[in-house]
């Protein structure tokens, strides 16, 4: 498939997008504070505070709040409305890490270059901690402002299904399971397994980033199924570029990975399918000029290199 070549889009023009880039992380990073901040009351547990503060700051890429913030002024969706839904999402994402960390599953001892919350206080503090993250992303999606109840009820039934045992915590139960996976030499069931395990533990929640301001903005089936998939791939494609890095970087031993399955030089080739399925469906359908941010950020995605 071949992407449409536009002047307004100019990949190798970064300046614009990388100043917004970081003047929106910066901002992401002051309401997500606030918003914290102010849920906090003199009975909230010390320890509980300042664990929660641990594990959301400084943060990592605030990728998944940048997405929706990207897709809300795709579709025109004013930032204010969408502001609180992305700090839920970045807690709900929080709240997996912390988890995913504890010693009954991955058993890390860091997370984004400082200990995990389990290591730093205890794996109790840890497990409450994750439970409060997800709690409160509920509770500020019950809170949304300029949004009617039909659509914050749809947002929530969606959020719930996506992050559910059909959802994320089916893709973490799948990726525990899949060292029996990994003995065999059969490549068909690596396959239908390393796909489910993306598109359910990473892929729906970036793909939540990309329907939910669709949501919001009230836009036809045709429309929103086309975000679907949009997201869904976006997700994807996160979540190969992170195989491919662990694979350079030889973090991906007895781990069930892209390049583990397909190989290094056909994950790279998924990658670049991706990128190219993705800009030309979001540039056909919604033009570059209200794409753009969006559009580099896919550029991000695929070129980060940790």
């Amino acid at each position: 498939m071949k992407m449409m070549k536009t002047s307004l889009y100019n990949p190798s023009n970064k300046t614009e997008f990388v100043s917004r880039l970081t003047t929106d992380i910066q901002k992401f990073n002051s309401e997500l504070r606030n918003i914290i901040e102010k849920k906090f009351i003199s009975s909230t547990p010390k320890k509980l505070k300042q664990a929660i503060v641990y594990s959301l700051f400084p943060g990592g890429k605030r990728i998944r709040p940048i997405i929706m913030f990207a897709v809300g002024e795709m579709l025109n969706v004013n930032r204010k409305t969408l502001t609180q839904i992305a700090c839920s999402i970045e807690l709900i994402h929080n709240y997996s890490l912390i988890h995913d960390d504890l010693p009954s599953m991955d058993n890390d001892d860091y997370r984004r270059g400082k200990l995990t919350v389990h290591k730093k206080f205890n794996e109790a503090i840890a497990i409450l901690t994750g439970d409060a993250l997800l709690t409160l992303a509920f509770e500020l999606l019950s809170e949304i402002l300029n949004v009617s109840a039909k659509k914050i009820l749809q947002i929530v039934k969606l959020v719930s299904e996506y992050i559910g045992f059909n959802g994320l915590i089916a893709g973490q139960v799948l990726d525990i399971e899949s060292n029996k996976v990994m003995i065999t030499k059969n490549f068909n069931e690596k396959k239908k397994l390393i796909n489910k395990i993306h598109i359910n533990k990473t892929a729906k929640l970036i793909e939540l980033c990309v329907v939910i301001p669709a949501i919001v903005k009230g836009v036809k089936k045709e429309q929103l199924d086309l975000l679907h998939k949009i997201g869904c791939n976006l997700g994807l494609l996160f979540q190969i570029t992170d195989d491919l890095i662990d694979n350079l970087t030889g973090q991906d031993k007895n781990k069930l990975t892209w390049p583990e399955v397909y190989g290094v030089k056909e994950t790279k080739s998924t990658v670049g399918s991706l990128v190219e399925e993705l800009k030309d469906l979001i540039i056909k359908n919604f033009g570059v000029k209200k794409s753009w941010y969006l559009l580099n950020i896919i550029d991000l995605v695929a070129k980060r290199q940790n």
